[in-house]
């Protein structure tokens, strides 16, 4: 797969998971609880819960990336003095 590809895959990823979540955080809540549209998207708890939960994640792989690449760096420079 080519470059473009994949971009326009991520793309076109990412365009449908913000106008699922608008049309679940925004729409929904105003739709009737036994409206067939409202089968599609789960629980409004989680609507929060969800974006936290990939935050945390996130945050947390980033900060460890971080942390390896510092003790990386440390263990060459340490390396190279001796």
């Amino acid at each position: 797969m080519e470059d473009q590809q994949v971009g326009l895959i991520m793309l076109l990823l990412a365009t449908f998971i913000f106008v699922y979540y608008t049309i679940w955080t925004f729409v929904t809540p105003f739709i009737a609880d036994d409206n067939i549209l409202q089968y599609f998207f789960l629980p409004r708890y989680y609507a929060i819960a969800l974006p936290v939960v990939a935050l945390i994640v996130g945050v947390c792989l980033v900060t460890s990336f971080i942390g390896f690449v510092i003790i990386k760096s440390a263990s060459k420079k340490k390396g190279k003095k001796n």
